[in-house]
């Protein structure tokens, strides 16, 4: 779903009266900024479609609102919720603060992760967990997890399907945000993504594996 337009004739049933959370884009054409954030939010419609609205309301064009909301530098994102503002970030944020911001705000929409400390103690344990790791094969085969596949992220929802319905289905990537996305997309209770990804789990102190030592410890458990 792409961003929406808002103006001030429109503000009253397109943010006030909205069922859904809306995130609204205070802009104009000529801020460089506005310009460089756009493609972010174009994206981020797409991503929480059906469980977010975003919206850009030109500066110039409508300035009953901007004024209401006493903006007085663009880029400004407010989030509102039920008619009423939630919170404001003001400058061309990177996407990673714009999910967190949206994420950390609206009930649901936090994707579901697990602390590579929990893992590490599940593991531990002997709990059943399937690893799917949706980097590129050759970074896999350089370093993973015990026991992790590589799945390209077109493939996750039949991989998903063919795992042990038993299982936790932990998925992996280089910082955790295709995994966290993906994780959230599939929506499944027993899928999660390990939180901020394997340079958390390696930098948590957890070990990975190539696939040599792998096949070694495979060899000594046999």
């Amino acid at each position: 779903m792409p961003t929406v337009e808002i103006t001030d004739a429109n503000f009253e049933t397109a943010v006030l009266q909205s069922e859904l959370p809306v995130l609204i884009d205070f802009w104009a054409t000529w801020c460089a900024p506005c310009r460089a954030v756009a493609p972010i939010l174009e994206e981020l419609s797409e991503t929480y479609a059906g469980k977010l609205v975003i919206g850009k309301l030109d500066v110039d064009a409508s300035p009953r609102t901007a004024q209401m909301f006493g903006i007085r530098s663009i880029p400004t994102m407010v989030l509102m919720d039920q008619g009423q503002p939630v919170k404001a970030v003001q400058g061309a944020q990177p996407k990673e603060a714009l999910v967190e911001l949206i994420e950390s705000n609206v009930a649901g929409l936090r994707a579901p992760t697990i602390a590579p400390e929990e893992l590490a103690a599940l593991l531990q344990r002997g709990a059943p967990i399937t690893v799917f790791d949706l980097r590129d094969p050759r970074d896999v085969s350089r370093s993973h997890l015990r026991r992790a596949r590589a799945v390209a992220e077109a493939d996750l929802d039949a991989a998903i399907a063919e795992a042990d319905p038993r299982s936790l289905i932990v998925l992996v990537c280089r910082t955790g945000e295709i995994s966290a996305e993906a994780a959230g997309r599939i929506g499944q209770p027993n899928v999660v993504a390990i939180e901020k990804g394997l340079l958390n789990w390696e930098g948590s102190g957890f070990e990975t594996f190539n696939d040599r030592e792998e096949a070694e410890l495979d060899a000594a458990e046999a």
